[in-house]
């Protein structure tokens, strides 16, 4: 297989980097369709919370901050979004371990690459059918047309439909359902000989139901709202959280609450995780416009490449923000805005959480690398990117505008205001990489990138204060070298060892409306990794096994403290160890298989645990710091295993094969933060998917019949925290349930 992880074309068995490659065919035939299912297939990987990467524990983003797993189309750095399927795609390459001289800023853990398939000189299509269960309906399809020999264009996309996998009893319909569609076109443009250009425009846009977080979690306890070492299904212990504080003040007074009230009484919450009841269904609204364009001239001793990125895009999630349906009732009818430009007169109980981004990203990329296997061959290049976003977080909890209006302060106040008007960010870099080949056997790799980066941001932070103003916080200006260093030595025609020290660099950031730690420091971290790449059995046994040791200075932990979402900065070690198998014993069998080992911890780290700020289960005043040394990282399970395994035989005489396919893929346990209570394990989990496959002689018809997760487990894969003013009560997620369904495909 054909990879550019060193930004340049090589078969992915010389490459002496660490990475997961995915043809188009390797996606389909384990059903990978979008980033969840990826992680299955990934040594040392989550997909923390279903929508962001975590490589070899590495990968936790705040709200400031960004994502340590760097993400391209394409070549460009504008960002796939988890959400979207893996359609009409011609490959994924997963690169585990710091990227940091050829991909750069924020690739602390690792980087991410989907390619989309380039028209062709061919004329045809494809049209695929999907039905499941939860009302699944799915259609996909592409037209490839070659306009001239020297002009191509290729047209794909594909809408989905479902019903969601959680009941909302209180509203009696589902929610996290699914309504969504992608549509890309490809332009291919041959000039001359040499030159050649590339041009893909994308649109996605969803409108769903899907929750940003599935279930609510909490064991009362009467000093700090939700147990830290207990999860159930109850509420959150009213004494314990700042309503009944206002409830006292301003609205008991009032003649609103009937003294001794407690919002809580009778509030259900089922005990099934795929269940709730809340008040309203969960909406999300996601679009994103983007293009990617790549320009490459072939001259005798090089080729010079530009490509270039863009995306527009912009989200609205709102969910019910207590996540239940409360029984409670207003001593009489209060008039008051329950989400935004939504007021009523009720005696109900309503509340509405909201998240809100807007963001448009632009990137450059002007790359040099020599051709032909010369003593020294090298990559070369520059690299601009620039983003301007906004954001907010907005909470409506009549209890919250009650309080404020009765201090005479003005609507916008009346909810909790967490907003980033605006915020800046531009990069530029100059990057090389050199490769030394002293023998056909022996090799050495340098490289360097030096990178500067500035970063802006407005931002306010109203929590029961009065109005303030948006605040400008001083530019971050910062610059940085990382480096590499390999060697690799073929010690057989088919098997090749090599040893890389790297380093890698993640810019630092704001916390947006948080006093204390206003800002964070940059991320930094030196890598040593040995690796085997090798081929045994005439070529039938793929081996590739990786050993690694990182040690990260300031890396950057997402934690909530005081309210606030907030990156804090620690030291951290990570190492392990790494096996990817693919086994073809036969023509009819093909297995894969990976292993991996991971262990994470913590240097010296102190900090607040927001949910127990007292650290004890006696006293919730004052905050107690504790030291987290030698702790795990969160998101970072010690063992994972993935086995799969195909066969395919010819059905009778009628021409058509028929292959069946088995996959599992089991996790450890692992911690959601970094304070490893009990209430932050997520425990081990195993996901079983089965196929069976039918395609005729010539391969233009297949029809799949496919079931996932089995056994119907509900898997969880993140927990966060709420805030400890208001009981400290935790959000899970969840993977999927067992779908099945039957999948039809037409190829002409």
């Amino acid at each position: 297989m054909i990879v550019t992880v060193r930004k340049r074309l090589e078969a992915a068995q010389t490459v002496p980097v660490a990475v997961s490659a995915f043809s188009a065919d390797a996606l389909e035939r384990a059903k990978i369709g979008g980033a969840a299912d990826l992680q299955f297939s990934i040594p040392n990987a989550v997909l923390t919370g279903n929508d962001r990467f975590t490589i070899r524990g590495i990968g936790n983003a705040s709200l400031g901050g960004d994502n340590g797993v760097g993400l391209a189309v394409n070549g460009a750095t504008i960002g796939y979004i988890p959400y979207d399927d893996l359609f009409d795609m011609d490959r994924v390459e997963v690169l585990r371990g710091p990227q940091g001289t050829l991909f750069g800023r924020n690739t602390t853990g690792g980087a991410l690459s989907v390619f989309t398939k380039r028209p062709t000189s061919e004329l045809g299509g494809n049209l695929s059918l999907e039905l499941g269960n939860f009302n699944q309906r799915r259609a996909v399809g592409m037209v490839n047309i070659p306009i001239t020999d020297d002009l191509r264009q290729r047209f794909a996309g594909y809408v989905q439909k479902r019903d969601g996998f959680t009941r909302n009893e209180a509203t009696g319909r589902r929610v996290d359902g699914r309504d969504q569609y992608s549509v890309r076109s490809s332009t291919r443009l041959l000039l001359g000989d040499n030159t050649e250009a590339n041009l893909m425009l994308a649109l996605y846009d969803e409108n769903s139901s899907r929750t940003r977080e599935a279930k609510r979690q909490c064991k009362a306890d009467p000093v700090l709202g939700c147990s830290p070492n207990d999860l159930g299904f109850d509420s959150p212990d009213y004494n314990a959280t700042i309503f009944k504080t206002l409830a006292n003040a301003v609205l008991s007074p009032a003649g609103l609450v009937k003294p001794g009230s407690n919002i809580y009484t009778g509030a259900p919450n089922p005990t099934d995780l795929r269940a709730v009841a809340a008040d309203f269904d969960a909406t999300f609204r996601l679009k994103q416009r983007s293009a990617t364009f790549e320009l490459s001239h072939e001259f005798d001793p090089v080729t010079l490449t530009y490509i270039g990125g863009y995306s527009k895009s912009s989200t609205e999630q709102n969910t019910d923000w207590d996540n239940a349906a409360l029984p409670f009732r207003f001593a009489k009818p209060v008039t008051y805005s329950m989400s935004r430009n939504v007021t009523v007169t009720t005696d109900q109980l309503l509340t509405t959480d909201s998240s809100t981004g807007e963001s448009k990203t632009t990137s450059h990329e002007v790359r040099l690398a020599s051709k032909g296997k010369g003593f020294f061959t090298y990559t070369t290049g520059l690299f601009h990117y620039q983003s301007e976003g906004s954001s907010g977080f907005f909470i409506w909890h009549p209890f919250f505008e009650l309080f404020q209006k009765a201090l005479g302060r003005p609507a916008e106040t009346w909810f909790i205001n967490g907003e980033t008007l605006k915020s800046t960010t531009r990069a530029s870099a100059w990057f090389g990489e050199g490769q030394l080949n002293f023998s056909n056997d022996l090799r050495a790799t340098l490289g360097a990138r030096y990178s500067t980066e500035k970063r802006d941001t407005l931002s306010r932070n109203i929590v029961l204060t009065a109005s303030q103003p948006f605040t400008q916080k001083p530019t971050i200006d910062a610059s940085s070298w990382t480096g590499r260093a390999s060697l690799d030595y073929r010690i057989s025609k088919d098997a090749m060892l090599f040893g890389t020290v790297a380093t890698g660099y993640k810019g630092g950031g704001f916390n947006a409306g948080n006093a204390k730690n206003p800002t964070f420091e940059p991320e930094t971290v030196t890598a040593y990794e040995l690796g085997l790449k090798s081929e045994w059995l005439g070529g039938t046994l793929r081996t590739n096994a990786s050993l690694f040791y990182n040690d990260y200075k300031n890396m950057q932990l997402a934690q909530r403290i005081s309210g606030s979402a907030i990156a804090s900065n620690a030291n951290a070690t990570t190492s392990g160890a790494e096996l990817e198998l693919l086994f073809a014993p036969t023509r009819s069998w093909l297995l894969d298989a990976n292993f991996s080992l991971l262990n994470t911890k913590l240097g010296s780290f102190v900090t607040v645990d927001a949910a127990n700020p007292g650290q004890s289960l006696t006293s919730k005043t004052p905050e107690v710091a504790v030291n987290l040394a030698g702790n795990k990282l969160p998101s970072a399970p010690e063992t994972k295993i993935k086995l799969g395994a195909q066969y395919t035989t010819g059905l009778f005489d009628t021409g058509w094969t028929m292959t069946s396919r088995f996959d599992y893929v089991w996790q450890d346990k692992y911690f959601a933060r970094e304070f490893n209570t009990p209430t932050d394990v997520i425990g081990a989990w195993g996901v079983t998917n089965l196929q069976l496959r039918f395609a005729n002689s010539k391969g233009t018809i297949q029809v799949k019949a496919y079931v996932k997760n089995l056994s119907d487990a509900s898997n969880v894969t993140s927990i966060t925290i709420e805030d400890a003013l208001i009981g400290s009560y935790r959000n899970v997620r969840l993977l999927d349930p067992r779908t099945f369904g039957v999948q039809v495909e037409y190829k002409f």
